[in-house]
């Protein structure tokens, strides 16, 4: 990779084989990558650049904490370090991503994993700009007879764990670009209510 890319990356952290959402955007709010991995994976892809911003939604789950322990483990062996180290090339910060869309939406969140509250935060990130699928043109695609036959357009919906992963990432990207509409308390940050 070109010494001057920078990698905006967010993930979410969940259990199973491959138990870590990642998701990089770029300088354009352009989603590069939006997949699922496993540990070793991610840590092979950040090991490719040398500038690159993380932010990981901090897990509430016993088996989320455990992988996120071991990506701390092996993400500061490859030499990540707090935010507040802002000299440093590669820096890791923390996030909860549902506080980050209230901030970022201002209102009532429906549920993350519904329908709505997958709409919903789409909408809120393609509101602020990340070039995402305008969730409301899923809408022209439904008619009564999809609808009967049970078929929703939703292939270009991200899951609620994108989302999640989504946000984080543009997180990275807001404390690079925009620092001051941020908030950073230690290694966790959030989005500055306005």
């Amino acid at each position: 990779m070109p010494a001057d890319t920078i990698l905006y990356a967010g993930i979410e952290l969940s259990s199973g084989r491959k138990p870590v959402t990642f998701a990089r955007l770029d300088d354009g709010l352009n989603t590069i990558v939006l997949t699922k991995w496993d540990t070793a994976e991610v840590l092979a892809y950040l090991q490719t650049y040398e500038n690159s911003t993380l932010v990981v939604n901090t897990p509430s789950t016993k088996t989320g904490r455990e992988v996120y322990a071991n990506l701390r483990k092996n993400a500061v062996q490859a030499g990540y370090k707090a935010y507040l180290e802002t000299n440093e090339p590669k820096r890791w910060l923390e996030t909860d991503s549902q506080d980050c869309f209230r901030v970022l939406g201002g209102y009532k969140l429906f549920p993350r994993r519904a329908l709505e509250g997958r709409l919903q935060r789409a909408a809120i990130l393609y509101e602020q700009g990340l070039q995402l699928l305008d969730p409301i043109d899923m809408f022209e695609e439904i008619t009564r007879y999809k609808l009967i036959q049970g078929i929703l357009p939703l292939e270009n919906l991200p899951s609620s764990r994108e989302l999640d992963a989504l946000v984080a990432a543009y997180l990275a990207w807001m404390s690079l670009n925009r620092p001051a509409q941020i908030v950073v308390t230690g290694e966790f940050v959030l989005p500055a209510s306005e």
